[in-house]
């Protein structure tokens, strides 16, 4: 049996989850004073600066992710010298494809009227070309398990960034936002070297770079395809609808975002431990058995997120942004692509492991997936639909992505095509749970005001998840563990109360 435990991984993602909730909450605070003394062509300047940036990052041979893969991989066969080797080649290789949009992006500099844009965008190659270099020891850190130093970083440059923003901003205006990132980077760089040494060394080896090259290109193309299938729904609002529709979906799923980088943080810390599992055990299912689990967890803990989060969005947008009152309906339809995303990620990391290496097939989901939902939001507007109908397409198209990488993953998690459909039951059943909440809801049965009808939702969900979990799923929540929750909780509770 694995020696992975569902409780370490969560134990270990909590650590990147706090550094995202600190760098939110940093960086609130920080985008409106940067509003407060930068014009909006200036803010321009700094978004057309991210885009250069960003299609430099996604355009690459991918030999780091193919590394990144083989490396816990070669550690879990003890194979330390050539887990070494091999991420120092692939490093050494991704170093020097990083030059040439480094190379792009200065030359383009002159190619643009006006000091500021041209000295935005020099500054802009610098940030990329350093940003790369600090994200080789986030990623070869994170392979090799070393989640605290990893996640300590996270914490280190968000708020790194920000605070030189403060400091600087109202001297070197435009510049101060363009220079913390590189302000961030070496910081947290220099705290790499201390804390989470790699033992880095140029090399380069075509042969081996070739075949890393071969795996990285799939996982860059499917990177590409996994950023448009993500920006599809609001392209094509920006294109056939109206500013005020493309700002209510934008900021409804801004929250979605946010709750999908906790989960994130999840698959972060959930990959390298399965697949250095991988290499230390003779079958897969000795090793993927956990993914079963993780699935149900995911399910459930998705599942019941999402309509407590449709009650918090409706009680708390007509409060403070009541602009975006008229989100909340597009927030209650969107939220299901929490469960969506996250019933991906366990799967997904299953079929990108280097034992079941079937990251082509599952890009090819996406890609298809993609397609869907272009062609699905194209024909709604055609219908004269608006963004409610856009969301959902968006969820369908999801749905046909997570189900087809869950069902391809079928013969390296369960033994037979019994236990799968006995596991498809199992995270289908909270997703049925969630859809019955959701129209609830949104149609507002009682037709009551907000607070009663949020107060009736959240005694509703109380009451049909304590029974739909101790009637299913009452093996997974063991006594001893409900019982250590609850006295954890009784002990902070005493505490408080003494203060």
């Amino acid at each position: 049996m694995s020696e992975i435990s569902i409780k370490t991984i969560a134990k270990q993602s909590a650590k990147f989850n706090l550094a995202s909730v600190v760098s939110f909450l940093v960086k609130l605070p920080t985008q409106l004073i940067i509003g407060i003394f930068l014009l909006p062509e200036q803010y321009g300047i700094i978004s057309f600066v991210a885009l250069w940036s960003l299609y430099g990052s996604l355009i690459n041979p991918g030999t780091t992710l193919a590394g990144r893969r083989e490396v816990p991989y070669l550690l879990g066969k003890n194979k330390k010298a050539e887990a070494r080797e091999v991420q120092n080649i692939a490093i050494s290789a991704d170093l020097l494809w990083s030059i040439l949009p480094f190379v792009v992006i200065l030359i383009a500099a002159f190619f643009y009227p006006g000091k500021t844009i041209k000295l935005a965008l020099i500054l802009g190659a610098v940030s990329f070309l350093v940003g790369r270099f600090v994200g080789y020891w986030s990623s070869f850190n994170t392979a090799r398990q070393n989640f605290t130093v990893s996640a300590i970083a996270k914490l280190i440059g968000a708020i790194a960034v920000p605070v030189f923003t403060l400091a600087a901003i109202y001297w070197l205006k435009i510049y101060a936002v363009l220079l913390a990132p590189i302000f961030g980077s070496a910081v947290t760089w220099l705290y790499y070297l201390k804390k989470g040494p790699i033992g880095y060394s140029f090399n380069l080896d075509w042969e081996k770079i070739k075949k890393l090259a071969k795996v990285g290109v799939v996982f860059s193309l499917a990177g590409i395809v996994f950023y448009a299938h993500r920006m599809a729904d609001r392209t094509v609002i920006a294109a056939y609808l109206s500013l005020r529709d493309l700002g209510l979906f934008t900021f409804a799923m801004g929250f979605i975002v946010f709750a999908i980088r906790f989960l994130s943080d999840f698959g972060t810390v959930l990959e390298p431990m399965l697949w250095k599992e991988s290499g230390s055990k003779k079958s897969s299912l000795n090793v993927f058995w956990v993914v079963k689990r993780v699935s149900i967890y995911t399910a459930l803990l998705t599942a019941m997120a999402i309509p407590f989060l449709q009650v918090f969005y409706t009680l708390l947008v007509p409060l403070l942004t009541p602009n975006y009152i008229d989100s909340v309906a597009v927030f209650t339809v969107l939220s299901l692509f929490l469960y969506l995303v996250a019933m991906a990620i366990p799967a997904g990391t299953v079929l990108s492991s280097l034992v079941v290496n079937k990251q082509r097939q599952r890009t090819l989901i996406y890609t298809l997936g993609l397609v869907l939902s272009v062609a699905l939001d194209l024909y709604l507007v055609y219908l004269g639909y608006g963004i409610i109908a856009i969301a959902l397409a968006t969820l369908v198209a999801q749905a046909v992505i997570t189900f087809s990488i869950f069902w391809l993953s079928r013969t390296y998690i369960t033994k037979s095509n019994k236990e799968f459909v006995v596991l498809l039951g199992k995270v289908l059943l909270p997703l049925a749970v969630a859809v019955g909440f959701t129209i609830f809801n949104y149609y507002n049965w009682f037709k009551a005001s907000w607070a009663p009808q949020s107060v009736i939702s959240l005694v509703m969900q109380f009451v049909v998840w304590t029974i739909i979990v101790f009637a299913f799923y009452r093996k997974y929540f063991p006594k001893k563990q409900l019982a250590e929750i609850w006295k954890f909780g009784r002990t902070l509770l005493h505490r408080k109360i003494k203060k």
